[in-house]
C-alpha cells in the first residue's frame, strides 16, 4: 500500500518546477537589464530569446513532469487498491488455512478414536459436540431410521450452559415433514431458516420449524450402502450460526465419520454375539497357529469342560498340546491330502484331571497374511456313542420282541415312494426279500383288487390326520398265488421341515390262520345259536306239556300221596323251565357286544320290578324296605330290570319267611350304587368271589341254584358299562348284593339328589373300598 509520504515527495517535484521557472525569470531579468542599459539591442534580442526558450523548456518539461506525475498518481492508487485487495484475500487465506486447520484436526480427532474402539456411543457423542462447534450451533441430534422408515433419536449433545431440549423431530411426527423426508432419500443436505430461499412446497415445513422456536436447522443425510439410514439435525434456537450449505463437504466428511461409527458399533455388536455364540457352543472350539504349534485362542465350553483357563492353554507348547489332543494333527501334513477340511470321527481328548473324553474332530485349515492356521470344532460323543449302544440294544430288544411276536416290518418313504421290508414280512407271504421290488406300486399290485380302495383311503385317512394311526385288513397274495389274510398298522414317524408327512413306518401281521379260527369260531356261534333256539323251542314245549297236564291232574287229584307226587313233579317243571329259560338268556347275552344306552330312571325300574314281586313276598309274609327316594337317572338299557329281579328274587329265595329284604341308592360320586340286602344264612367270604361266575356252586349254606344267574347279572352289568359284588349285612345275618351303574351326565353337571349317608347303608368292607376309591379320583 502507497503511503502519505511517498504522495508529498511526487507533489515536491511539481514546486520544483515552478521554483526554477522563477530562477530562470530572475536570471534573464539580471542578464537583460545591463543591455538594456547599454541600448545593445542585439544582446537584448539574443538574451530574450535565450530566456524565453530556457522559459518554453521549461514550461514544456513542467507540463511534461506533471502528466507524468498524474499518470503516477493514478497507478499509485491502482496499485494501492491491489494492493489491499491482496490484503483481504490474505486475511481470507489466513482464515480459511485456519479453518481447513481446525477441520483437519477435528477429523484427525475423530478419526483417531476408531484406531482403539472403546466407547462407541462416546465416539458419537464427540463427533455430534464437533459437528455442533464446526457450525457453530447450540445442539445437535442423531437420529436413525426404524424398519417402518420413521426416525428415532439415537444420541444428542447441547451446548455448554443451555438446558435441554427436544429435537423439532421428537416433538412432530416425521410425517409432517414430506418435503425434507424426500430430500433425505435423495441423500441430499437441507438448510432452513428464516432467510433462506425455499421452494414453495418446502414454506408449510419450514414454518412448522420456525414456530418450534429453532432459528435455523441443518439436516445432513447419514448413509451406508447406498441408502440413508439416519440424519444429523444441527439445530440453533438463536440466530448466531455458521450453519449453511457452504460447508456441504466438511459435513459430509463428518456423516461419512458417523456412518463408519454406526457401522463399527454394528460390527462389534455382531463381533460380540459372535463371540458369544462361540463360547455358548456345546462343542469346543480352538484356533491354533500350525506354524507356531501354539492355541491362539479357545471358546469358554473348552476351557469348563476340560478344566484349563485360556490363559493355559494359549500357554502349552507343542508337548502339552500333544498330550491334550493325543496328536499334533496340524503336522500331519493332511491338508495337501483332504483338502481345506477334514472329519477326525474317533478322537480322544484329555482333561486337565486325566480323564479321556471320546470325541470327534471337524478340523478346517486356513492361511491369512502368508500364515497357516486350523480351526477345531471337537464335539464330545460319549453321550451319542452311550445313545448309539442303547439304540442298538433296544433295535437288538425290538428285533427279538418282533420276531418272538411274529411281525413284519416295512418302512415308506412317502416323498421317493421306496419301501423297505424286513426278511419277516417277505417270509411271511412265501418270499425271498431281495425277490420284492422296494416300491410302493409293488406292494399294492399284491393286495386283493376288492380290498385295494379301502386299504388306499385308510393310509390317506391317517396321512390327511384324520387318524391316530394306520390299521388295516386285508388279503395279500403270496408265493403261492393264494390270497392269505394280513394285518397292517403304522404311523407317521418322520415330517420334512414344512410339516408334511415324510416317513410311514408299520408292521405286518398273518392273520390267515386267525382268520380260519375266526370263521370256525362264527360257524360255531352259529351252531351255538341253532342250538339254544332248538334247545328253547323244542325243550320248552314239553316242559310246557308237562307242567299244563300236571296242574290239571293236581286239581282233580283227592288222593293226598299222589297230589303230593304231582307237586313234585310242577317243582321241578318249574326248575326245569327256569333253567332253559336262564340258559337261553344267558347265550343270546354271551354272543351281545354291546347295547343301546339311553336315559333311564333307577327308581322307576326298580318299581317295576318290585311289582312282579308282591305275590312270592306275600306268600313267605316277607316285606320289602325301598328306602331310595326320587329320581336316580343314569345311562342303561331297559335290560338292567334284569339284574334287580335276579338280586330280589334270589333275596326272597334265600331269607326265611317274616324277615325283610332291604333295597336302597347310594350316591357314590359318578355312580349310583344299588343294594338288594337280605337275611338269609349268608355268604361265606372264600366263596363271595365265587358268586358270580357261571356253573359255580358252594354247600348248601351258600348259594343254591344253577350259578347262572348271577353270572347273567355279571355279564349285564359289564355291558352297561358297571360293577357287581356281594358284601355282607351291615345289619346282622345276611348278604347285600350291589351294582354300580353310571349316572346320567346331567346329574354329573349339577347334583340335584341328596347324598345318601353310605356308612348306614353299605359293610365296612364297602366303606373302605369307597373311601379309598374316592382317593383315588381325588388324585
Amino acid at each position: 500500500m502507497i503511503d502519505d509520504h511517498t504522495l508529498k515527495n511526487v507533489k515536491i517535484t511539481s514546486v520544483v518546477n515552478t521554483v526554477l521557472i522563477l530562477i530562470v525569470i530572475i536570471f534573464g531579468f539580471v542578464l537583460v537589464v545591463p543591455f538594456v542599459i547599454a541600448k545593445d539591442a542585439n544582446s537584448i534580442i539574443i538574451s530574450l530569446a535565450l530566456i524565453l526558450s530556457t522559459l518554453t523548456i521549461i514550461l514544456y518539461a513542467s507540463k511534461q513532469i506533471e502528466k507524468k506525475n498524474t499518470e503516477l498518481e493514478l497507478k499509485i492508487s491502482e496499485l494501492d487498491g491491489k494492493h489491499r485487495e491482496l490484503n483481504e484475500k490474505h486475511k481470507g487465506l489466513e482464515h480459511l488455512v485456519a479453518r481447513n486447520t481446525r477441520i483437519e484436526n477435528m477429523i484427525t480427532s475423530l478419526i483417531s478414536m476408531f484406531i482403539e474402539p472403546g466407547n462407541i456411543d462416546g465416539t458419537l457423542n464427540e463427533i455430534l459436540k464437533k459437528t455442533a462447534s464446526f457450525c457453530n450451533a447450540e445442539y445437535c441430534y442423531l437420529f436413525l431410521f426404524k424398519g417402518n422408515s420413521d426416525p428415532y433419536l439415537s444420541h444428542g449433545w447441547k451446548s455448554f450452559g443451555l438446558s435441554e431440549k427436544k429435537s423439532v423431530f421428537e416433538n412432530i411426527s416425521y410425517s409432517k415433514f414430506p418435503w425434507i423426508s424426500k430430500k433425505l432419500v435423495q441423500k441430499q443436505m437441507v438448510h432452513i431458516s428464516k432467510e433462506e430461499k425455499l421452494l414453495e412446497i418446502a414454506d408449510r415445513e419450514r414454518n412448522i420449524i420456525l414456530s418450534s422456536g429453532v432459528k435455523s436447522l441443518m439436516i445432513v443425510p447419514v448413509e451406508s450402502e447406498s441408502e440413508c439410514i439416519g440424519f444429523i439435525s444441527i439445530e440453533n434456537i438463536s440466530n448466531k450460526t455458521d450453519c449453511n450449505l457452504d460447508n456441504i463437504q466438511t459435513l459430509k466428511v463428518l456423516s461419512e465419520i458417523v456412518s463408519m461409527a454406526l457401522n463399527h458399533r454394528s460390527f462389534l455388536k455382531d463381533l460380540g454375539l459372535f463371540k458369544n455364540l462361540i463360547d455358548r457352543s456345546n462343542d469346543f472350539i480352538f484356533t491354533i497357529d500350525m506354524e507356531k504349534h501354539l492355541i491362539i485362542d479357545a471358546n469358554e465350553t473348552a476351557c469348563k469342560e476340560l478344566g484349563y483357563s485360556l490363559e493355559e492353554l494359549i500357554s502349552m507348547q507343542e508337548k502339552e498340546l500333544s498330550l491334550l489332543f493325543d496328536d499334533t494333527f496340524w503336522k500331519n501334513d493332511l491338508s495337501d491330502l483332504v483338502g481345506d477340511r477334514y472329519l477326525l470321527p474317533s478322537q480322544t481328548l484329555t482333561r486337565k484331571n486325566g480323564d479321556k473324553i471320546p470325541v470327534e474332530m471337524n478340523i478346517t485349515f486356513a492361511t491369512h497374511d502368508n500364515h497357516n492356521y486350523a480351526l477345531a470344532v471337537v464335539r464330545d460323543i460319549a453321550a451319542r456313542i452311550d445313545m448309539e449302544s442303547r439304540l442298538a440294544k433296544t433295535k437288538q430288544v425290538m428285533e427279538l420282541a418282533m420276531e418272538g411276536a411274529d411281525l413284519g416290518m416295512w418302512d415308506w418313504n412317502l416323498r421317493t415312494n421306496e419301501v423297505m421290508y424286513n426278511e419277516r414280512w417277505a417270509e411271511m407271504i412265501g418270499y425271498d426279500v431281495d425277490d420284492i421290488e422296494k416300491n410302493i406300486e409293488s406292494w399294492k399290485k399284491l393286495i386283493h383288487p376288492d380290498d385295494i380302495k379301502t386299504v388306499d383311503a385308510t393310509v390317506n385317512e391317517h396321512i390327511d390326520g384324520e387318524t391316530p394311526f394306520f390299521e388295516s385288513e386285508f388279503r395279500m397274495k403270496n408265493s403261492k398265488d393264494k390270497w392269505q389274510w394280513i394285518l397292517a398298522r403304522g404311523k407317521i414317524t418322520e415330517w420334512d421341515k414344512n410339516e408334511e408327512p415324510f416317513r410311514f413306518t408299520g408292521t405286518t401281521m398273518d392273520l390267515d390262520e386267525r382268520k380260519k379260527v375266526e370263521e370256525e369260531l362264527r360257524h360255531s356261534n352259529e351252531l351255538k345259536d341253532l342250538f339254544t333256539d332248538i334247545m328253547r323251542h323244542d325243550l320248552l314245549n314239553p316242559a310246557g306239556n308237562i307242567k299244563g297236564f300236571s296242574e290239571v291232574l293236581y286239581e282233580k287229584e283227592d288222593d293226598p300221596g299222589k297230589s303230593r307226587i304231582i307237586s313234585s313233579v310242577q317243582r321241578n317243571t318249574d326248575r326245569l323251565i327256569d333253567m332253559i329259560e336262564t340258559a337261553a338268556k344267558f347265550a343270546k347275552l354271551e354272543a351281545t357286544d354291546e347295547l343301546e344306552l339311553k336315559e333311564v330312571d333307577i327308581m322307576a325300574s326298580l318299581h317295576n320290578v318290585i311289582e312282579q314281586f308282591e305275590h312270592q313276598l306275600h306268600e313267605k309274609n316277607m316285606k320289602l324296605d325301598l328306602r331310595a327316594e326320587g329320581k336316580y337317572p343314569a345311562v342303561l338299557n331297559p335290560i338292567v330290570e334284569e339284574i334287580f329281579a335276579n338280586y330280589i328274587s334270589n333275596a326272597i329265595k334265600y331269607s326265611p319267611e317274616n324277615t325283610k329284604i332291604i333295597v336302597d341308592i347310594a350316591n357314590m360320586n359318578y355312580e349310583w350304587m344299588v343294594t338288594v340286602t337280605d337275611c338269609g344264612e349268608g355268604i361265606p367270604d372264600d366263596a363271595k368271589p365265587l358268586v358270580f361266575d357261571r356253573f359255580k356252586r358252594v354247600n348248601k349254606s351258600g348259594v343254591k341254584g344253577t350259578g347262572l344267574g348271577l353270572a347273567i347279572v355279571k355279564k349285564i352289568a359289564e355291558l352297561l358299562g358297571g360293577r357287581v359284588g356281594v358284601d355282607d349285612n351291615p345289619e346282622g345275618n345276611g348278604s347285600m348284593f350291589w351294582v354300580r351303574l353310571k349316572k346320567h351326565h346331567e346329574v354329573l353337571n349339577d347334583e340335584a339328589e341328596p347324598t345318601i349317608p353310605i356308612e348306614n347303608k353299605i359293610g365296612t368292607e364297602m366303606i373302605q373300598d369307597m373311601k379309598a376309591e374316592i382317593q383315588t379320583a381325588s388324585h
